[in-house]
């Protein structure tokens, strides 16, 4: 990124030896494509994106991607990063400094009930942003990836049955037609859900926090998911690349609560009983997918995938107790297909291990 200072510097009507990038660390990995630019007591981030060809059928990149889509959710009061210079031509961004410790790594060192605070914002700048953003569909709908999330969606759900499978391999024909009868009425909801137009990078990494108040960075891939999905994911530190992490799920019944009566109140008439089952579903599915992951790579161990794994997860025991430990209890709801599919795990799943 040197070669971009001399065109800050001019920006900022400085000298080029005034500016100082540093690296920024993500856990034992340093990311390649962003630093901290230090201005005597400012700092700054500053992104170069690495595909700098189209990525949508309007012939956007993802470094015009994300500068329309920060702007306009800046523009709106929403917390993230303001842009302070760009280069299309390079496909950079200089930001506004937020902060560089993620709600992934702060989950792995604080308990989640002095998070609430955070948590609870955090909370509110999703909604917010989901809010924006169909505000702003129709000019930000050139700007979206052709997203499969129903195929998406349905190999998160062939992989949760396989889990499910390997949990239960001696049960009965009738307890068999029990669990499918759950699994249909689990798939049947989340497929039906309506989506929301907002990011599509979501993860807790991607919440950082500075002085207490959370931020959310990386818009260079927007399109139509479901906001449950989203909000599953940015409140699971996956703890990858860190060392003795694992898995910490931060969403409770309180949270879920808060979210699912600004969904009713923002955008869908159903009852916050069907929003919470939802949350609690893709909860559910995602350990049980993980699960599956975990398994591939122990059942494969030399496949790249499964050293990738490895290398970002560590311990595949620790893992797999970790995600067993999230499925059996963390109840979102008072759903009963997601009561019974737990249940059903605990009797049969609580003595397994990953070998």
């Amino acid at each position: 990124m040197e070669h971009l200072i001399e065109q800050i510097a001019a920006h900022f009507k400085t000298e080029v030896d005034a500016l100082k990038l540093e690296p920024i660390q993500h856990g034992s990995q340093q990311k390649h494509n962003v630093c901290r630019l230090k201005l005597g007591s400012m700092n700054y981030l500053l992104k170069q994106h690495d595909i700098t060809t189209p990525v949508v059928k309007a012939g956007y990149t993802p470094c015009e991607i994300e500068s329309t889509v920060l702007s306009i959710l800046h523009r709106n009061g929403c917390r993230v990063p303001k842009i302070i210079w760009k280069s299309e031509g390079s496909h950079a961004l200089l930001l506004e400094w937020c902060g560089e410790l993620t709600l992934d790594a702060m989950a792995q060192s604080r308990s989640a009930s002095t998070l609430k605070p955070i948590l609870q914002t955090a909370l509110m700048e999703l909604c917010r942003v989901e809010y924006v953003f169909a505000e702003n569909t129709e000019r930000l709908t050139p700007y979206a990836f052709r997203f499969d999330l129903g195929r998406t969606l349905q190999d998160s759900l062939e992989h949760g049955r396989k889990t499910l499978g390997y949990f239960c391999r001696s049960l009965t024909s009738s307890q068999t037609t029990h669990l499918d009868t759950a699994w249909t009425a689990l798939s049947n909801r989340l497929r039906t859900a309506p989506p929301a137009f907002d990011s599509l990078d979501y993860q807790s990494r991607n919440i950082v926090i500075s002085e207490e108040t959370p931020f959310l960075i990386d818009f260079s891939s927007v399109g139509w998911d479901w906001q449950e999905r989203r909000l599953v994911q940015y409140f699971n530190s996956i703890g990858a690349n860190q060392g003795n992490a694992n898995f910490v799920s931060l969403l409770n019944r309180e949270l879920v609560n808060t979210y699912a009566a600004w969904v009713i109140s923002h955008r869908e008439t159903c009852s916050s009983t069907e929003i919470a089952a939802r949350v609690d579903s893709h909860h559910l599915l995602f350990y049980l997918s993980v699960i599956h992951q975990i398994l591939r790579a122990v059942a494969q161990p030399e496949a790249s995938e499964s050293r990738t794994l490895l290398k970002a997860w560590g311990d595949l025991k620790a893992r797999y107790n970790s995600a067993l430990r999230q499925i059996l209890h963390t109840d979102l709801s008072d759903d009963i297909y997601t009561a019974q599919i737990r249940e059903i795990v605990a009797n049969r799943g609580s003595n397994q291990q990953a070998e």
